[in-house]
C-alpha cells in the first residue's frame, strides 16, 4: 500500500538518504530574500513491500513505476519561499530494484529563502541554504540522513551571468525532533559589469569634479563648468539606479552618497568663490596673513592684484620689494581658496575611493 511506510516492523524507522544535483542558478532576488535554484533530489530507501525474485519475472532486476503509484516520503522545502507542495510530478518515475531499493528523482526549481548582506556589493559572497526535511513526520518514523555525495554539480550548467558557484557543503541534524538535511551553496557575485560600468564612471566623474578648482575664476567657465559635471553624475546615477541593490547597506552606495555630496560641495564652493572675487571691500588681517603664506610658498616674493593666481615675480634678493598688504586682494583670496579646496577634493577624494575599494576586493 503506497500510504503505508514500506515497513514489516512498523516500529522501526525508515532511512531515506538525500542529495542535491544542481543543475543551475536561475537568480537571487535581494530585495525578496529569495534564491531560485534549477536542481533535483537523488532520494533513495528501502520499500520491503516491493520486492520479487527476479527468475520468476523474467530476470527483470528493477522496474520504473509512476511517483504517484508507490509509496515515498514526504519531503519538502523547509525554507521555502512559496507554499508547501509536494516534490516532483506525475510524469516522474521511481526506479524500483527487485531487492526493495527505491530511487527517486524529483527535479525542481526550488525558491528558497537566503539571508543576502550587499555590504559589499558588487564583491560580495552569500552562502545559501535549501533545507529538507520529512514535514509530517514527528515521531521519527522516518530518518532523513544524507547521502554519500551531498551537492553535485556533475550537471552544473555554469551559465548565469552575475553569480557563480565557489564551494558547496552539505550537513545533517537528527538530534532535533524533525531530521532535516541541509545543503548550501556558497555563491559569488561576478563583477567585471559593475566595475566596468558604474565604478570606474564614477570615478572619474569624481576626479572631473575637483578639477573645478583649477579653472580661474576670470574664465567664465568656473560656475558652468561645475555645475556641468554635477549634472552628468546625477544623469548617470539615473541610468544605472535599475542595476543596484533595492535595499540599503551596500558600502558603494556610501561611496555614490559621498560623490554626490562632493558634487554639491563643489558648486556651492565655486558660487562662494565666484561672489568673493568680485568684492570690492578690504580683505580682513588673518586673511590677508594667510595670502601671504601662500604666495611664498609658491615663490612668489611680490603679490599685487592676482599675481598669486599662478604668476611668479622672482626677485634677486629677499631684502628687495615684499608682499604688500595692501596690494592684497580678494581675487587673491579666491586663488588662495583654489588651491587649499584642490588640494582637500584631491586628498579626500583618493582616501575615500582607495578605503572603499581596497575594503571590497579584500572580501
Amino acid at each position: 500500500m503506497k500510504v503505508v511506510r514500506p515497513s514489516i516492523d512498523q516500529n522501526s524507522s525508515t532511512l531515506v538518504t538525500i542529495d542535491l544535483h544542481v543543475i543551475g542558478i536561475n537568480g537571487i532576488d535581494e530585495l525578496s530574500q529569495k534564491l531560485a535554484t534549477t536542481a533535483y533530489l537523488s532520494v533513495h530507501w528501502l520499500d520491503q513491500y516491493l520486492t520479487w525474485t527476479p527468475v520468476s519475472y523474467g530476470n527483470a532486476n528493477y522496474i520504473k513505476v509512476p511517483q504517484d503509484d508507490v509509496w515515498k516520503p514526504d519531503l519538502t522545502l523547509k525554507n521555502g519561499f512559496t507554499k508547501l507542495t509536494e516534490l516532483g510530478s506525475s510524469v516522474i518515475y521511481v526506479d524500483v530494484q527487485s531487492n526493495g531499493n527505491v530511487s527517486w528523482y524529483p527535479f525542481e526549481v526550488f525558491e528558497s529563502k537566503c539571508e543576502i548582506d550587499i555590504t559589499y556589493f558588487p564583491f560580495d559572497r552569500q552562502a545559501c541554504d535549501l533545507i529538507f526535511v520529512a514535514w509530517s513526520t514527528k515521531d521519527r518514523s522516518i530518518d532523513v540522513k544524507l547521502g554519500g555525495k551531498g551537492v553535485v554539480l556533475q550537471d552544473y550548467a555554469d551559465d548565469n551571468a552575475e553569480w557563480t558557484i565557489i564551494s558547496t557543503s552539505a550537513s545533517q541534524l537528527s538530534s532535533d525532533s524533525v531530521p532535516k538535511v541541509t545543503f548550501t551553496l556558497n555563491l559569488q557575485r561576478n563583477a567585471g559589469f559593475y566595475v566596468t560600468n558604474i565604478i570606474v564612471p564614477v570615478i572619474l566623474l569624481g576626479i572631473l569634479n575637483f578639477f573645478t578648482f583649477v579653472l580661474p575664476a576670470d574664465s567664465g567657465e568656473k560656475m558652468g563648468y561645475s555645475i556641468t559635471v554635477f549634472l552628468a553624475f546625477t544623469v548617470f546615477l539615473t541610468i544605472v539606479s535599475s542595476e543596484l541593490p533595492k535595499t540599503s547597506g551596500s558600502m558603494l552606495g556610501y561611496y555614490l552618497i559621498f560623490q554626490l555630496g562632493m558634487g554639491i560641495f563643489v558648486v556651492c564652493a565655486t558660487a562662494v568663490e565666484l561672489r568673493l572675487h568680485h568684492k570690492k571691500s578690504p580683505v580682513p588681517n588673518i586673511i590677508r596673513q594667510m595670502v601671504k603664506w601662500h604666495c611664498k610658498f609658491k615663490g612668489v616674493d611680490v603679490c599685487k592684484s592676482g599675481n598669486c593666481n599662478g604668476n611668479r615675480n622672482v626677485v634677486e634678493s629677499f631684502d628687495k620689494e615684499r608682499m604688500s598688504e595692501e596690494d592684497i586682494n580678494w581675487i587673491d583670496v579666491t586663488s588662495l581658496l583654489d588651491f587649499v579646496l584642490f588640494w582637500f577634493s584631491f586628498a579626500l577624494n583618493l582616501i575615500v575611493t582607495t578605503t572603499i575599494i581596497a575594503i571590497l576586493v579584500s572580501k
